[in-house]
């Protein structure tokens, strides 16, 4: 019962509360209407919050290995700020503060949040690291459908409406702004409670793993200095196992829905795209469950994940026949959650995990990296070959680059593996 008060509910209540990141898409449209900008312009305060989601994860394992409590509120704080700092942005009609709220103040908090609890949980159950490290990552990628769920009933977009959820008259009248409104409130009380429940176990199981000892652990060492320290090997190749990873699946995920509608693929059938896209989220979690429990059960657990790549890949090259793209799309989601669940416990496997935040941390930082690059990567492909439209070959180039990019990231997890055995 201690297990699940000082662990297994708080860190529920962070990640489920800190995915609401996701749910941004539902309101990028409106944001953009109310303010007069163009949508791309709104959206960038998703990609600048993904940014620095990975930037908080990577800037504050210091934090998180000192002082569990102290972090949380932290990012508690960064989280709920930034949430009022974008309502102020809307309704000053003012991208800056947007990109300020959305961007900077909650992809910060969420970077903290994610980490928090992971190495936590796997202090509190030793014996299923992975299952253990990835309930926070599961309840994080079911996030964005709750707040949608929750905040459904709010008539944003029209001065003077109420919050559905709250139903008080006159609480808010600022259209858009009762999301984020409401979603500050919502959210204090489960976040402020985690953050007092949430508590490492006084009997540590604090193994060394088999990489950086942890009195000599220092990021100038794992990351490397020139002249100074070559930077660990392992290290980089898990980074770039996740940079590869998600940057491939965001590739693939914003657009798919456009990719889908394409008159070569399932043209104007609305009702199976949304069946599809809808189902994609479960997808998401449910990999991310799977993929650590079968993990813990593999004799050498970094095999997880030439698993992941070669399911991802397999699927993609079967994706040049179009009628496969949605297939392929709930695949990739469970293999792209995957990824996030499985690496702490590889990262602990190796490292130990005595600086597992600080290590688990720093390679959250290709998530920041990717966040900028996936999606860019694939409009640009597109572009270039026509796009999704009849005559366009921007549909084959996209699943072409992903094939590509999933092999190359094949062949760095077999260079993971050789590192690991040569330690």
């Amino acid at each position: 019962m201690k297990r699940f008060i000082r662990a297994v509910l708080p860190a529920f209540l962070l990640a489920v509360s800190v995915g609401q990141i996701y749910a941004f898409t539902n309101f990028s449209t409106e944001i953009a209407q109310y303010i007069g900008e163009t949508q791309k312009n709104v959206q960038f305060a998703f990609s600048l919050g993904i940014f620095f989601l990975g930037m908080g994860a990577a800037f504050f394992g210091k934090i998180v290995e000192k002082n569990i409590r102290l972090s949380t509120i932290i990012g508690t704080t960064l989280f709920l700020s930034g949430l009022l700092v974008t309502e102020a942005g809307i309704h000053m009609k003012s991208l800056a503060m947007i990109y300020l709220g959305y961007g900077f103040l909650i992809g910060l908090g969420t970077g903290v949040i994610y980490i928090s609890p992971v190495k936590t949980m796997m202090l509190w159950f030793p014996e299923h690291k992975a299952i253990a490290a990835a309930l926070p990552i599961i309840s994080f990628g079911l996030g964005s459908t709750l707040s949608t769920i929750l905040f459904s009933g709010i008539h944003w977009g029209t001065p003077g409406a109420s919050v559905a959820v709250f139903q008080l008259k006159g609480f808010v009248d600022y259209g858009i702004t009762n999301v984020f409104h409401a979603y500050a409130i919502f959210y204090a009380f489960p976040m402020v409670t985690a953050c007092f429940l949430l508590k490492k176990p006084k009997i540590q199981v604090q193994s060394f793993g088999h990489g950086i000892p942890a009195l000599e652990f220092s990021y100038a060492r794992l990351l490397g200095v020139p002249f100074l320290y070559r930077g660990d090997r392992f290290f980089w190749q898990a980074w770039l196992f996740m940079f590869l990873n998600i940057s491939a699946g965001l590739c693939l995920i914003p657009l798919a829905k456009q990719m889908m509608s394409s008159p070569d693929v399932y043209g104007d059938n609305v009702k199976l795209i949304t069946w599809i896209v809808a189902l994609s989220g479960l997808m998401n979690g449910g990999g991310r469950f799977l993929f650590a429990w079968w993990s813990d059960r593999l004799a050498k657990r970094i095999n997880i994940l030439l698993i992941i790549l070669a399911i991802s890949a397999g699927i993609m090259l079967a994706s040049f026949l179009p009628i496969l793209i949605g297939l392929a799309l709930l695949v990739i989601n469970a293999c792209y959650g995957a990824g996030f669940s499985v690496i702490p416990a590889i990262l602990a496997d190796h490292f130990g995990m005595t600086n597992i935040s600080k290590i688990h941390g720093a390679v959250l930082s290709a998530w920041g990296f990717a966040g900028l690059a996936g999606n860019q990567a694939a409009m640009a492909v597109s572009k270039a070959f026509g796009g999704y439209g009849e005559g366009g070959h921007g549909y084959v180039a996209v699943v072409a680059l992903l094939v590509i990019v999933y092999s190359l990231n094949f062949v760095n997890v077999l260079l993971l593996k050789k590192s690991a055995a040569s330690t």
